[in-house]
C-alpha cells in the first residue's frame, strides 16, 4: 500500500498513477479503473477513485494497491534529500543526524548522516515530522515530477558539528520548477478549506481553532501557514485562515474578514499590538521584560515575542507561524522599540505542540551580536533585577524556560501592596524568586522560600542579592511544597501564602499533578492563612470541570475556613485576552483573602 500526496498542481488519477509507479499511461488508467487508487478522508473511509480522467485536487492524501518501484540510492552514509521544510534547522536523532543547508520557497535541501539507522528509518522520521522525502511514495511523500529527491553523495570535510559542513557537490533537481510543490495560496479555488457545520458554530462564538473533524479537512494538503479561505457545508465563506498540518489542530483563524484587500497586514497587526503596550514601551517604563506579542489575541496566532532587556525572544508555537516570522522581526525592528538597539539581538525558539524524537535544535540566534548576551543577563522591573535564561545554554531543549515569568508581574504588584503593613509570608513552588522579591520590597518582614530545586533557589537568592533586598529576612527551603506545609509548626500561620505551581513534576516519591493535587492544597495552605491573610493561588492547565473561584471555595470548607472575598487576579495588558479562548490565557488566578 502507497500513501502519497498530489503536488500543487491538478493532474488526472492517470498521471499519478503513472508517476508513482513508473509505468505507461495505459497501465496506469487500467488501475484506476479497477479501484487501485483511492482519496484518504480525515474521519471517514477512503473514497475510491475510478475515473481514469478525474482531476484530483493539490495536496490531496491518496492510498494506492501496489508496490513501490525499485529506487537504487547506493550504499553510503551520507545523503542529500529534498523535502518540505522542517522547522528545526538540524537535529540528532536515533542513529542518524541531520542538518538544512538551503531553503527555498518551502522546500529545504537537507543534508543526512546515518550512524548506524536505515535509509528506511530516517525517511519514516522525516514523514513523522511533516517532512517527508519529495516523491517519497511509500512514507507520504509528495508525488513531484522526477521521483525520489534522495541521493547519495561524497562523505563531507570534517567540521565541527554538522551546521558548518561542506556542500556537496551533488546536483539535484531545480526546487522551483515549472510544477508547485504546494497548493496556491487564497484566493484561488485550491485555496478552499472545507469545515463542519460545528467547526463554523465555533468560529461564530470567538474561538479562533479549526481542529479536524469528519467534515473539516486536514491541514496537511497545504504548506504550514498556507492562507486560505474557510468555507461551510453550505457554501459560504467564514473568512481567512492559515493552515498548520495534520495533527487536531488544521488551521487557525486569520481574519473574520471574506476580502482579502479588507484584512490587516502583517505590519499593521504588529503595529496594533505595540499600540496596546504603549505605556510599557515608553522610555521610563519601570521594566524592559515585555511580551510585544501575544499570539492569536494579537492577531499573529502561533508566535509570541518578548523583549528581555537588550533582545528578542521569538517563540513559535505553532506551525502557522513559520512563514510570518521574518515579517513580524522587520516591523519590530522599524518600530525603533525606546532603549532597544535598533539591530537586536533575536533568538529563537520553536515550541510546537507536536515533535518527533530527538535532539532538535529548538533555540538558536537569528540575528545580532551575540556578545550582547554574555550572562549574567539582567531584566529590570522597578527597582528588583532578574536574571534570565534565553535558552542557548541548552539548545535542544523543546520548551525552555527563562527562569522570570513575565505574565504574572501584575500579581508581583498586587502583592506588595499588600505587604506595605509587613508581616510573614510563604511562596510555595517559588522557582526563582519573583514573588519573593516582590513582598521584601513591598515592606515583608520575612519571606519563606520553598521549592524543591537547589538551583532555582540560588539564583532566587542571587535575585534578592542584585536587587538590593536584605537576605536577613528571607529564608531559602528545599522542600517539597505538600511535605513544607505538613511539617510547619502547628500554630504557624502566615499573612499571605502564593501557590503558583506547574501542571506536572517529579517531586520524588509525591509526583504533582495540579489535577489531582491542587485543591487538597489549597486547603492545606488556607489553613495557614491568618485572620485576614490571603492567598494567591494560580492553575495554567484550564481542564477542571469548574473555575478556580468554585475550587478555592470547595478547599475552604475543607479547612473550615471562611471567606472575605475572591478576586481574579489576571495577567496585564501585554497578555491580552481573546474572549471565548481560554486556551490563549497564559494562567488562571484569583487573590481569595481569610476572614
Amino acid at each position: 500500500m502507497l500513501r502519497f500526496r498530489a503536488p500543487g498542481t491538478p493532474l488526472t488519477a492517470t498521471l499519478l498513477v503513472a508517476r508513482a509507479l513508473a509505468e505507461s499511461l495505459a497501465r496506469a488508467a487500467e488501475r484506476v479503473r479497477s479501484g487501485a487508487l483511492a482519496e484518504e478522508r480525515a474521519g471517514r473511509g477512503p473514497l475510491r477513485l475510478e475515473q481514469a480522467d478525474a482531476a484530483i485536487a493539490p495536496g490531496t492524501l491518496l492510498r494506492l494497491d501496489a508496490r513501490a518501484p525499485r529506487v537504487e540510492l547506493g550504499a553510503g552514509a551520507h545523503f542529500e534529500a529534498e523535502t518540505p521544510t522542517p522547522p528545526w534547522p538540524s537535529g540528532r536523532c536515533d542513529g542518524f543526524r541531520f542538518e538544512t543547508l538551503e531553503e527555498r520557497g518551502g522546500v529545504a535541501r537537507l543534508r543526512l548522516v546515518l550512524d548506524g539507522a536505515s535509509l528506511d528509518a530516517v525517511r519514516a522520521w522525516l514523514a513523522a515530522a511533516r517532512a517527508a522525502v519529495l516523491g517519497d511514495v511509500v512514507h507520504g511523500g509528495i508525488l513531484v515530477a522526477g521521483g525520489l529527491r534522495l541521493w547519495p553523495v561524497d562523505e563531507p570535510a570534517p567540521s565541527e558539528g554538522l551546521a558548518s559542513g561542506a556542500r556537496s557537490e551533488a546536483q539535484p533537481s531545480e526546487v522551483h520548477g515549472p510544477e508547485p510543490i504546494f497548493p496556491p495560496p487564497a484566493p484561488a479555488p485550491e485555496g478552499r478549506f472545507r469545515i463542519s457545520p460545528g467547526t463554523a458554530r465555533a468560529l461564530e462564538r470567538g474561538h479562533p481553532w479549526v481542529r479536524a473533524d469528519d467534515q473539516t479537512e486536514s491541514g496537511a494538503r497545504f504548506a504550514a501557514g498556507t492562507l486560505v479561505t474557510l468555507v461551510g457545508a453550505d457554501g459560504l465563506s467564514h473568512g481567512l485562515a492559515r493552515t498548520e498540518g495534520s495533527g487536531e489542530l488544521a488551521a487557525v483563524v486569520w481574519s473574520r474578514a471574506e476580502r482579502t484587500r479588507d484584512v490587516a497586514s502583517i505590519e499593521e497587526r504588529v503595529a496594533r499590538a505595540l499600540g496596546r503596550r504603549k505605556a510599557m514601551l515608553a522610555p521610563d517604563s519601570h521594566t524592559d521584560a515585555v511580551r510585544l506579542v501575544h499570539g492569536e489575541a494579537d492577531g499573529l496566532p502561533g508566535l509570541a515575542v518578548d523583549r528581555l532587556g537588550p533582545l528578542l525572544r521569538v517563540l513559535v508555537t505553532g506551525r502557522c507561524a513559520l512563514p510570518l516570522r521574518e515579517r513580524v522581526l522587520a516591523a519590530l525592528r522599524s518600530a525603533r522599540l525606546p532603549g532597544l538597539d535598533g539591530d537586536p539581538p533575536v533568538i529563537e525558539v520553536m515550541h510546537l505542540r507536536e515533535r518527533p524524537p530527538g535532539e532538535l535544535l529548538c533555540v538558536r540566534l537569528v540575528a545580532g551580536d551575540p556578545a550582547a548576551l554574555a550572562p549574567p543577563l539582567l531584566v529590570r522591573e522597578g527597582k528588583l533585577r532578574f536574571a534570565v535564561d534565553p535558552g542557548l545554554v541548552a539548545p535542544t531543549r523543546p520548551r525552555p524556560g527563562v527562569g522570570f515569568f513575565l505574565d504574572q508581574r501584575d500579581n508581583r504588584a498586587r502583592l506588595a501592596d499588600r505587604a506595605a503593613h509587613g508581616g510573614c509570608f510563604l511562596n510555595l513552588f517559588a522557582h526563582t524568586g519573583g514573588f519573593s522579591a516582590a513582598l521584601l520590597a513591598g515592606g515583608a518582614d520575612e519571606v519563606w522560600s520553598v521549592d524543591l530545586s537547589g538551583p532555582y533557589l540560588a539564583q532566587l537568592e542571587g535575585n534578592l542579592e542584585r536587587s538590593g533586598l536584605p537576605l536577613a529576612r528571607h529564608r531559602s527551603l528545599r522542600r517539597e511544597a505538600r511535605r513544607c506545609l505538613d511539617e510547619l509548626e502547628p500554630t504557624q500561620r502566615f499573612k499571605g501564602i502564593v501557590l503558583d505551581p506547574p501542571t506536572a513534576a517529579a517531586a520524588g516519591r509525591r509526583f504533582w499533578n495540579v489535577r489531582r493535587d491542587l485543591e487538597p492544597l489549597a486547603a492545606a495552605a488556607l489553613a495557614k492563612l491568618e485572620p485576614g491573610g490571603f492567598l494567591l493561588l494560580t492553575r495554567q492547565d484550564r481542564a477542571g470541570r469548574s473555575g478556580l473561584d468554585a475550587l478555592v471555595e470547595r478547599a475552604a470548607a475543607v479547612a473550615s475556613v471562611r471567606l472575605r472575598s475572591i478576586e481574579p487576579a489576571p495577567p496585564g495588558v501585554d497578555f491580552p485576552a481573546l474572549r471565548g479562548f481560554a486556551e490563549g490565557a497564559p494562567f488562571e488566578a484569583v487573590l481569595a483573602t481569610r476572614d
